[in-house]
């Protein structure tokens, strides 16, 4: 899928969306998500993502470094401000996602984020090269960007 970038539509993969909810990543998400641009990149997430965000929280609770004020600000602007965009999951998406996870890709979130992006006709934003590398081995289309690629 290539499209111009005045259109394309990107979905970030759960690491992009930490920095917003104040949980430390690796520098190239924090470079990648300066490569993006709202004003002529739809940015979309998941709910899936933040499920996947509140298990780290859960763990940063245990840790003691939680801050549930920026975590709330960061929830509120990923679901409120209208930078982002929400992509549901449909019953189609969740079962490519199985169909994955029996071919070896045991990361769930991350299959199901691919789905919907392939559904959606959106580019898929992940660090992870390893899931790229198993998608071409199966000779699906790939939708996925990673920073290098961005």
């Amino acid at each position: 899928m290539r499209s111009s970038p005045e259109s394309r539509k990107i979905l970030l993969d759960t690491s992009f969306l930490l920095p917003t909810l104040g949980i430390r990543v690796q520098e190239e998400v924090n470079d990648a998500l300066q490569k993006l641009h709202p004003r002529t990149e739809k940015i979309f997430y998941s709910e899936a993502s933040l499920l996947e965000c509140i298990w780290l929280a859960k763990g940063l609770i245990r840790k003691g470094k939680y801050d549930e004020a920026i975590f709330r600000r960061g929830l509120l602007s990923i679901t409120k401000t209208g930078y982002y965009d929400v992509l549901h999951p449909s019953a189609e998406d969740y079962l490519f996602a199985l169909r994955l996870c029996e071919l070896g890709h045991t990361d769930m979130i991350d299959n199901l984020l691919y789905a919907i992006a392939l559904n959606n006709m959106c580019w898929f934003l992940t660090i992870d090269e390893t899931f790229e590398t198993f998608i071409e081995k199966q000779d699906f289309q790939n939708v996925i960007l990673t920073p290098k690629t961005l």
